[in-house]
């Protein structure tokens, strides 16, 4: 016998299910240089001013989820590369992922698949790699993450998401695996290519790691490029994936309208309609703009530790109206150099002390969320909780205020009016709270 739904009970099932895509939620960050700074001496403190270790107060900020970059061999990335950061080896990254999963937070694992630095303007292969057809790549890549995997489930510190290339929209180990983003390619590079080495690469997580989420991650250097990317991708059964990954700095990519059409895509298309979204890199300053700025907000978010949290705030409660979007992660929030260069509870931000260019501290992060003189914790570190308590319930005045596309519900199904008393309703596939 079959049975049939009415429409209102459909919509009331789509309702429960977007509330529970947010009942799990991850916030964190990058922290891919945190074991650099702790081994160095850095001492950081919470927003009471009491020394604390990091992981800790991130725990006690309510972040629970880690990510973490892997460089194939970093010795082999230029100097200044190394200075900004470029030192995440691989008995770096067990010891840092070991910690991270000890101290209670999911742990996102971010393969770069290069020696250096990844990002739309270059994906270098390997040093060790350099020379090898497509296949030998996608073999290599193939047996280099099984290898990763195998350890790092040895060694406790098994990864919940994993990344399989960093911000890849123009494709990965180049030149074979470079692509354009709305299709074709350039001289050398092609998309079976860049599709057989993701394929690879999710095979040995799929092996290896059953039940982490593989993440594709882009950025939004050009944004209406970005669901063609994934559409595109879709064409290659091989790549099967579980959540769109994104960088989204205002500085770089515009205000946040820029990153909501893009989420706002993506959540339509066929392609990933399906898909969770993460954003897996972002931040704003407290003090100067970041490095290479191509837009100011200051007259929207100041540069000040009130202006971070501001955007925080604001980009937070933008994602939460969308019921795909599971995950935030600030980059490099632990950039601290207090006790490194500056003496320990010193402030001299006016007269650096002679010793301020450490080898590893070349690229001055200014998105951080704890002061680089005192180590003390910003407060926008402990806004973004409110990004994984969220509730997905929107909260409105009355219902006249919605734009409606469809009949309201109470939640037994039944079609409604407009005028009606508080309480909770289904408008639109979603479930609203009329106070």
């Amino acid at each position: 016998m079959k049975n049939y739904i009415t429409l209102p009970l459909i919509l009331v099932l789509i309702a429960v299910c977007a509330i529970r895509l947010h009942a799990q939620k991850y916030v964190g960050g990058d922290i891919s240089m945190l074991k650099k700074f702790v081994d160095e001496g850095a001492i950081y403190y919470d927003n009471n001013g009491v020394a604390t270790a990091p992981l800790t107060i991130f725990k006690n900020a309510g972040w629970n989820s880690m990510r973490v970059r892997l460089f194939v061999d970093p010795t082999k990335a230029s100097l200044d590369d190394r200075k900004q950061g470029a030192i995440q080896d691989f008995d770096y990254v067990i010891a840092l992922g070991k910690e991270i999963k000890a101290a209670g937070f999911s742990f996102m694992l971010d393969f770069h698949y290069s020696d250096t630095w990844t990002d739309p303007g270059k994906h270098a292969t390997p040093d060790v790699w350099t020379g090898m057809s497509v296949e030998q790549l996608k073999a290599q890549v193939y047996e280099y993450t099984k290898d990763c995997l195998e350890q790092l489930n040895a060694a406790q510190a098994t990864p919940d998401f994993i990344q399989v290339g960093n911000e890849i929209i123009t494709g990965m180990l180049w030149q074979t695996g470079r692509i354009y983003a709305g299709g074709g390619a350039p001289t050398g590079g092609s998309w079976d290519s860049f599709a057989g080495y993701l394929a690879s690469s999710i095979k040995a997580c799929n092996e290896l790691c059953p039940d982490a989420k593989i993440v594709i991650h882009t950025e939004l250097h050009a944004p209406a490029d970005v669901p063609k990317f994934y559409k595109n991708l879709a064409a290659y059964s091989g790549v099967s994936y579980d959540i769109v990954g994104l960088s989204y700095y205002p500085d770089f990519h515009g205000d946040l309208s820029v990153l909501e059409d893009v989420i706002n895509t993506l959540e339509t298309q066929n392609s990933t309609k399906n898909k969770q979204i993460m954003i897996v890199e972002t931040g704003y300053g407290f003090k100067w703009q970041l490095g290479g700025a191509k837009y100011d907000f200051t007259s929207t978010w100041t540069l000040t530790e009130a202006g971070q949290k501001a955007f925080a705030h604001d980009l937070i409660e933008m994602l939460n109206s969308h019921a795909n979007v599971n995950g935030l992660y600030w980059w490099y929030p632990e950039y601290n150099l207090n006790n490194i260069v500056f003496p320990d509870g010193d402030d001299r931000e006016t007269t650096p002390p002679a010793d301020w260019n450490k080898n590893f501290t070349a690229g001055y992060w200014n998105g951080a969320l704890f002061h680089y003189c005192t180590g003390k914790a910003l407060a926008a570190l402990y806004e973004l909780k409110n990004f994984a308590s969220a509730s997905g319930i929107k909260t409105i005045g009355q219902l006249d205020n919605l734009q409606l596309d469809n009949s309201v519900y109470d939640l037994q199904g039944r079609k409604v009016n407009v005028n009606v008393k508080k309480g909770v309703y289904i408008v639109n596939g979603k479930k609203v709270i009329i106070k």
